[in-house]
């Protein structure tokens, strides 16, 4: 074989290396980063899928559970809001039910210290005054001695 001939058939085998790594580059998506990605999806890729599966059920179901609390918290809003107007009615009414009653009392006060006054003017004006009653007995004494030595 001569040099050339050598020289030939190197060169035909360099090149048919370089084509069997283009091809096998082409294999994995012809780019070259990409071959390494393809190989861990082709050993792990059944792996992934589960994970990936589970972390969207995962996802779901956090959701779901946002979506309760919000709920729950919308109906205890709800219901904290209907207690708190029934609660400021009932003590609007009780309240009102008081100044009812204090005014009824202070009526009644009133009502008492008015015939109390009146009961106070009228036996101030029937009761006698001292010297009368005084003036009374002198005159029942004389009388009681006139009867005793008569």
């Amino acid at each position: 074989m001569s040099s050339k001939t050598m020289q030939y058939d190197e060169a035909t085998m360099n090149n048919q290396e370089s084509e069997n790594r283009e091809m096998g580059a082409a294999t994995f998506n012809g780019a070259p980063g990409e071959g390494v990605g393809q190989i861990r999806n082709i050993l792990l890729g059944d792996i992934i899928s589960v994970w990936e599966e589970k972390i969207t059920q995962m996802e779901r179901g956090v959701q779901e559970l946002i979506n309760h609390t919000e709920a729950k918290l919308i109906e205890l809003e709800e219901r904290f809001n209907a207690l708190d107007h029934e609660l400021k009615e009932e003590l609007e009414t009780n309240l009102l039910e008081v100044e009812q009653e204090n005014d009824d009392l202070r009526s009644m006060v009133q009502t008492l210290k008015d015939q109390f006054e009146m009961q106070m003017q009228s036996l101030e004006s029937g009761k006698l005054d001292k010297n009368s009653i005084a003036d009374v007995f002198i005159q029942w004494g004389q009388k009681m001695q006139q009867l005793n030595q008569g």
